[in-house]
């Protein structure tokens, strides 16, 4: 039990869970003031920016060469930290959403914080933990800045803004899906950049 307290530690478990939590009060907040639909959706996408993206700072510990050399297996690890970072800010904000009256849907919600998790994995990766979080923040900037509503064609178009795209689009179900699962096992079997 000692090694998995400090390995929460050293991963700063408990501030992130704490970020997630103010992220879930805020998106349970901001669902019983906030009615126009649009405005409802951008803070649910907003809130899940934030909720994902603060899982970064523990995809690294504090001695890089400690992570990279020790006698354990790392990839296992790794992947089940980022896994269980994703679906522990699935369940915080799925809670939050659907408490009175719904932000989001669940598809909607799980499609997104699957995508976002993805490219804060691969952040970490190319970018490192500390700059992880400019990759995810980047491409919703982009998206939410080029696109007044989201695109039914070309399919390149409904990939790039598969975070606004409605619930029932199989394209950006499969291209959040495609980036969970690539940007996962990039982070697994390569760690964060130093």
């Amino acid at each position: 039990m000692r090694a998995l307290a400090l390995y929460l530690r050293s991963r700063a478990v408990p501030a992130t869970v704490a970020v997630v939590l103010g992220c879930a009060v805020a998106l349970w907040a901001l669902g019983r003031t906030v009615d126009h639909p649009l405005a409802r959706a951008l803070a649910a996408i907003l809130i899940t920016l934030a909720a994902t993206t603060a899982i970064s700072h523990g995809l690294a510990g504090p001695d890089h060469d400690l992570d990279t050399t020790a006698a354990i297996a790392w990839p296992p690890r790794r992947a089940a930290h980022i896994i269980v970072a994703g679906a522990a800010v699935l369940g915080l904000l799925a809670a939050a959403a659907l408490a009175g009256e719904p932000m989001t849907s669940i598809g909607q919600l799980l499609r997104n914080v699957a995508g976002l998790t993805g490219l804060v994995a691969f952040g970490a990766v190319v970018l490192g933990a500390a700059r992880a979080p400019l990759i995810p923040v980047l491409w919703t900037l982009l998206v939410l800045g080029s696109v007044p509503e989201p695109p039914a064609r070309p399919t390149y178009k409904v990939i790039f803004t598969w975070m606004v795209q409605p619930t029932d689009n199989r394209t950006a179900m499969l291209a959040a899906t495609a980036i969970a699962v690539s940007g996962i096992l990039g982070y697994a079997m390569l760690g964060s950049r130093r």
